[in-house]
């Protein structure tokens, strides 16, 4: 496989967006009543990949913010049956992979390689540390000397982040600190490595997983922000429709209180 720069046009959140745009597609139409009462028009099958996308992308324009000294590559591939790298970070502190994950509404509790979500538990850990270590044996391959990487997870606004002990080898933050997590490390490398390193990431040959095609990224970008349109709509409509039923609600207890109020001072 010849090197190329296909992965320099990849943006935040591509296969999971397209997947997510994809399989609603093929959904019938959304009903009159099911628009006039809210109902999500993300299907419940499909909202676990929905939200992954929200958090890749929250989490890409973060990175958006690290400054010249720092390169990003997204929906990196690795090895054919393992996830894509969601963000290769590579900058003045080293390189990273980043799992992003988005719990929207859940405590995060972490205690050294124990993640519970809601109480509940997740293997986000362990396979963090597995993508970083197999990224980082690719570019060493492919540089022909040592390039280690360091595994972040990066919890997408959660409600509460609690970290009782970091885990081994692994950092989690949410993406609120990111950015801040970043840039205050100990410079690692200087301008030239990381050119160098971002050069050897950006190679199709560097990578044992195929590296398909770029799609129509702006186009991919429009069907999901009309997607995110009509899930803001029907959460909207919900708010509308809880709101009227607290008003009338208060009314008929208003109303109630007050006709006992006059049967009272009547007698």
């Amino acid at each position: 496989m010849s090197a190329s720069n296909s992965l320099r046009g990849r943006v935040p959140g591509q296969s999971v967006m397209r997947e997510v745009v994809a399989k609603q597609r093929g959904l019938p139409p959304q009903s009159r009543l099911a628009r006039f009462r809210g109902v999500n028009p993300v299907v419940p099958a499909n909202r676990e990949i929905y939200r992954a996308a929200l958090g890749e992308l929250l989490v890409g324009d973060t990175l958006d913010h690290l400054g010249p000294e720092w390169d990003v590559l997204h929906v990196v591939p690795v090895t054919a049956g393992d996830p894509e790298i969601d963000h290769l970070v590579i900058g003045p502190a080293g390189v990273f992979t980043i799992w992003t994950k988005n719990f929207p509404g859940y405590e995060v509790w972490v205690g050294g390689e124990t993640l519970l979500v809601g109480g509940q538990h997740h293997d986000d850990i362990p396979r963090a540390k597995h993508e970083a270590e197999r990224a980082g044996a690719l570019l060493s391959a492919a540089a022909g000397r040592t390039i280690t990487v360091e595994p972040i997870l990066v919890v997408a606004n959660p409600k509460r982040l609690v970290i009782r002990e970091q885990p081994s080898n692994l950092v989690v933050v949410s993406s609120r600190q990111l950015l801040r997590w970043l840039t205050r490390l100990d410079r690692q490398l200087d301008g030239t490595e990381v050119a160098s390193i971002s050069d050897i990431a950006d190679r199709d040959s560097t990578w044992q997983s195929p590296i398909e095609p770029v799609p129509d990224t702006q186009q991919l970008h429009r069907d999901f922000a009309n997607l995110r349109a009509d899930v803001g709509a029907a959460r909207s409509t919900r708010m509308l429709w809880g709101g009227s039923a607290f008003l009338v609600i208060a009314v008929v207890v208003w109303a109630g209180v007050g006709m006992v109020v006059q049967y009272v001072i009547s007698h």
